[in-house]
C-alpha cells in the first residue's frame, strides 16, 4: 500500500508538471533548485545570490512607501547631488525588499503585498528615470543593485513581469556605460553589471566581453591602475592604495570567486598579481583594522573611513583562490576583526614605491609611512566637495600607528595646516590646489632607496602656489627600533610662520611626559612652547630632538564638523582630545633646520633615557647639500645628496657626481653593499667613489647605470663591494 501511494503521487506530480498552464512555473524551479552543469549563467547566478544573501529588516520603510505610486514619501527624486544621491535610496530599500520577499527565514517571505510594491517600485523608477550629476551614481551604484535584485528575484515564488524585467535591463544596458571606455576600478565596477546583466538575458558574448573588462585591470600599467612598483593608482598618476583599492580588490576578488570552477576561471598570473598587491602592499598599509589615511585619497573627509574591518571579506576570498599563502589571509583576518593583536604575525618590511612618491615601513611593534607628491604624480584630490583642506597632505605626510587607531575619525577637529610629517606657513586659509581632481606636484626630487628592510627616502621642494612660497629638503632614516627625520634648507617668504609638524593625534589617556635639562614634567592642559627639550613621551611612542630647536606642544580640545572638510557631511560640531608636536620655525626661516627622533615602543622615562644612551643613532650631517645618518648598531649608513657632493668621516668617504640616495651596509665585511636610487628619476649613470680606510687605501668607484631604465628608472640598485 506504501508502494502504490508513492506511485500515485509521482504520476500526479508528472500530469500537474506537465500541464500547459503550470509546466513553464514548474520547470523554472526545478532549474533553479538544479542548474544544469551545462548553463554557467545559472551557475554565476546562483554564486552571486550567495554572494550578497541577507535576511534584512524591512519595517520602517514599509511605512514610508506609497502603494498608489510606487515610491517613497521621504525621498527626493528631484535630487542630483554628486555624492550622497538621495533618489538611490529607493532601489537600495527595494533591494532589501527583495531578500526579504526570497529569504525563507523572512517574516515577508513569499508576501504578496511585499512582491507587488517591489515590481510597482520598479514601474515608478523606470518611468522616473532619475538622473545624478556624478556619472559613478548612473553608470555603477544604480545598475549594480538593480542587477542584483533582478538576480534574486528569479527565485522568487512570483517573478519580476518579462517586460518590466526586459525594459529595465535595456535601459541598465544603455544608460549604463561600457566597460572598455575606463580604466582601473571603474572599468571593474562596470563589468560586473554587466555580468548580471548577460546572465539574466543569457547572453553570452556580453558576459566574455564584462567579463574581459572585469580582469583585464589585473595587470601592470603606466596609466591608471596597478602600477610596476606594486602601488594603485586612479584619476591620473595619483596614489589610491585605499578607496578605490578598495573598489578594485572587491570587484576583481568578487569576479574571481564567481567564475572559480568555470571556463571564465581567472588565470594563475592575475591572481598572483592580486595577491601580491594584497599581501605586500594593501594590507600592510592598514595597522589592526585601521589604514593609514593618506592614502585614501579624498575619502579621508568620510566619517569611519580608516576602518577597514569590512575588508577581511577579500582575504577571505583569497584564501579560497590563493591557498598558498593561506595563513598569511588568516592572520590578516585575525587582525581586521580584532581577533588578534594589531601586531600579530607582522613581520618586518620597507618598500619605497618609485612610482607612486610613496615609503611604507612596517614593524612588528609601529608602522610609518610618507606620502610625498613629485612633477610624476598628482596631488591628493579634494573633488565632489570632499576632502576641501587637503593641500599639504601631500607634501611629506606621516602616519605613525602601533595600535593603528591613532587617528581614527581625528579629522573634522584636524588643524590640517599641522598635517603630521609636514613643513608648511600656518596660513589664515588653506589654499586649494588649481585643480580640484588632477594636479601634479612640483618637485623633481622625490624619491628613496630601498633594499626591503631598511631604507632613506627624501622631498626636495619649493612652493610657490597661493601664497605658500615655502621650501625644503626633508629626509627620513629607517631603522628597526627608530625613524629618523631630518629637514634642512627651509626657506619662505610666506606672511606666516613655518612649522613642521611631529605628530597631530588623538590624545591618549596616559600622562604625556616632558624632558628638559633632563628633568620630567608631565604636561597639563593648553598650548607650550620649548627651547631644545630632551625628549616628549605621549602614547608609548618617544619623540627625541637630538639637535634642539623651538618645540610647540599642544594637549587640548579641539573642534570642527566633517563639514568643513567635506560638504556631504553633517555640520554637527566634533569636539576630539589632540595631541600635538612639532617645530616652530618663525616668520621668514632662512636655511632653517630640523631634527627628530620617532621611537615607538617606549612607554617610561626609564624606558626612554636608556634609549637615548644606546640608540647607536649619529646624525652626521643636515645640510641643504646631504643628509646623513648612521646607525653604529646596525653598521647602516643612509645618505641623501641633493647635489653633486662628498661626504667624509673618519670611517668612510663618499664622493657623488649626482643627487641620489643611496645606503651602505656591513662596511667592514666581505658581504659589504651599496644600495642607491636616484629620487629625480633622470636615467643617468651615477658614480659613486667609496674610501674605507680600514678595508683599503684605494677607493672604490662604482658606476650606477639608470639609463634606459625607463618605469624602473626610480627602483633601487644593489652593488656588491
Amino acid at each position: 500500500m506504501k508502494f502504490n501511494y508513492h506511485i500515485i503521487i509521482l504520476l500526479l506530480l508528472i500530469v500537474r508538471l506537465f500541464t500547459p498552464s503550470t509546466a513553464k512555473a514548474s520547470q523554472n524551479y526545478i532549474n533553479n533548485l538544479y542548474p544544469s552543469d551545462n548553463d554557467e549563467f545559472e551557475t554565476l547566478m546562483e554564486k552571486i545570490r550567495k554572494d550578497f544573501a541577507q535576511n534584512p529588516l524591512i519595517d520602517e520603510f514599509l511605512h514610508k512607501y506609497d502603494t498608489a505610486k510606487g515610491c517613497f514619501t521621504d525621498v527626493d527624486y528631484s535630487r542630483r547631488d554628486r555624492t550622497n544621491w538621495e533618489p538611490l535610496t529607493h532601489i537600495d530599500r527595494l533591494y532589501d525588499f527583495a531578500f526579504a520577499y526570497t529569504n525563507p527565514q523572512n517574516t515577508y517571505y513569499q508576501n504578496e503585498d511585499i512582491y507587488n510594491k517591489i515590481v510597482k517600485g520598479l514601474e515608478y523608477w523606470y518611468e522616473r528615470n532619475p538622473n545624478c550629476n556624478n556619472w559613478w551614481y548612473n553608470q555603477i551604484a544604480e545598475p549594480q543593485k538593480i542587477g542584483i535584485l533582478l538576480i534574486q528575484m528569479r527565485v522568487g515564488k512570483k517573478q519580476i513581469p518579462a517586460e518590466l524585467e526586459t525594459k529595465t535591463l535595456q535601459r541598465i544596458r544603455k544608460e549604463g556605460g561600457d566597460p572598455v571606455k575606463w580604466t582601473g576600478a571603474n572599468r571593474t565596477d562596470i563589468a560586473l553589471h554587466w555580468i548580471y546583466r548577460s546572465c539574466l538575458e543569457k547572453n553570452e558574448a556580453d558576459l566574455e566581453t564584462a567579463l574581459a573588462n572585469a580582469c583585464s585591470p589585473i595587470e601592470y600599467t603606466v596609466k591608471e591602475g596597478f602600477q610596476h612598483d606594486n602601488s594603485y593608482f586612479q584619476h591620473g598618476v595619483q596614489l589610491y592604495i585605499g578607496g578605490y583599492g578598495d573598489e578594485i580588490l572587491k570587484g576583481t576578488t568578487q569576479v574571481a570567486m564567481y567564475t572559480q570552477g568555470t571556463k571564465y576561471a581567472l588565470s594563475t598570473e592575475k591572481i598572483q598579481l592580486l595577491s601580491k598587491f594584497m599581501r605586500q602592499t594593501y594590507y600592510q598599509a592598514i595597522r589592526g583594522k585601521y589604514m593609514l589615511f593618506d592614502v585614501l585619497g579624498r575619502g579621508i573627509s568620510r566619517k569611519d573611513i580608516t576602518d577597514k574591518s569590512a575588508t577581511a571579506l577579500f582575504a577571505e576570498r583569497m584564501a579560497v583562490l590563493d591557498p598558498e599563502h593561506i595563513e598569511e589571509y588568516k592572520a590578516i583576518i585575525a587582525r581586521l576583526k580584532d581577533e588578534q593583536a594589531a601586531d600579530y604575525k607582522l613581520k618586518p618590511l620597507h618598500t619605497h614605491y618609485f612610482r607612486g612618491d610613496y615609503t611604507l615601513h612596517v614593524r612588528p611593534g609601529y608602522t610609518f609611512d610618507v606620502r610625498t607628491v613629485s612633477t610624476r604624480t598628482m596631488r591628493c584630490e579634494y573633488g565632489n566637495g570632499e576632502n576641501l583642506k587637503t593641500y599639504f597632505m601631500s607634501d611629506g605626510c606621516t602616519n605613525i600607528v602601533t595600535q593603528g587607531n591613532e587617528y581614527a575619525n581625528i579629522f573634522p577637529a584636524w588643524n590640517w595646516r599641522r598635517i603630521p610629517g609636514t613643513t608648511a606657513p600656518q596660513l589664515d586659509t588653506i589654499p586649494m590646489a588649481a585643480s580640484d581632481w588632477q594636479t601634479r606636484g612640483t618637485s623633481t626630487f622625490a624619491g628613496g632607496v630601498s633594499d626591503s628592510i631598511y631604507g632613506v627616502s627624501a622631498y626636495a621642494y619649493m612652493d610657490n602656489y597661493a601664497g605658500v612660497n615655502t621650501g625644503a629638503k626633508k629626509a627620513w632614516f629607517f631603522f628597526d627600533n627608530e625613524v629618523v627625520c631630518l629637514g634642512s634648507g627651509i626657506n619662505s617668504t610666506s606672511y606666516a610662520p613655518v612649522y613642521t609638524t611631529i605628530n597631530q593625534c588623538l590624545l591618549d589617556d596616559k600622562n604625556i611626559l616632558l624632558s628638559q635639562n633632563k628633568q620630567q614634567t608631565t604636561i597639563k592642559k593648553g598650548e607650550f612652547s620649548y627651547d631644545s627639550p630632551d625628549w616628549v613621551l605621549h602614547n608609548g611612542i618617544g619623540y627625541i630632538f637630538p639637535q634642539g630647536g623651538r618645540i610647540f606642544l599642544c594637549n587640548q580640545q579641539q573642534t570642527g564638523s566633517w563639514y568643513d572638510i567635506n560638504h556631504t557631511e553633517s555640520k554637527e560640531m566634533q569636539q576630539r582630545e589632540v595631541f600635538t608636536l612639532g617645530f616652530n620655525h618663525g616668520t621668514n626661516p632662512r636655511n632653517a633646520t630640523y631634527a627628530y627622533i620617532i621611537a615607538p615602543g617606549i612607554t617610561s622615562a626609564r624606558q626612554m633615557n636608556a634609549y637615548n644612551k644606546k640608540n647607536g643613532i649619529e646624525i652626521l650631517a643636515n645640510t641643504d647639500a646631504m643628509q646623513i645618518v648612521r646607525n653604529k648598531k646596525l653598521n647602516i649608513w643612509q645618505m641623501v645628496f641633493y647635489r653633486e657632493g662628498t661626504f667624509t668621516h673618519k670611517d668612510i668617504t663618499v664622493k657623488v657626481d649626482k643627487a641620489c640616495a643611496l645606503m651602505l651596509k656591513d662596511i667592514y665585511q666581505s658581504s659589504a653593499e651599496l644600495h642607491i636610487a636616484d629620487p629625480a628619476q633622470s636615467q643617468s649613470c651615477i658614480k659613486v667613489d667609496v674610501y674605507i680606510p680600514k678595508v683599503s687605501k684605494n677607493t672604490r668607484s662604482i658606476l650606477c647605470d639608470f639609463e634606459k631604465t625607463g618605469i624602473y628608472a626610480g627602483a633601487s640598485k644593489k652593488y656588491s663591494l
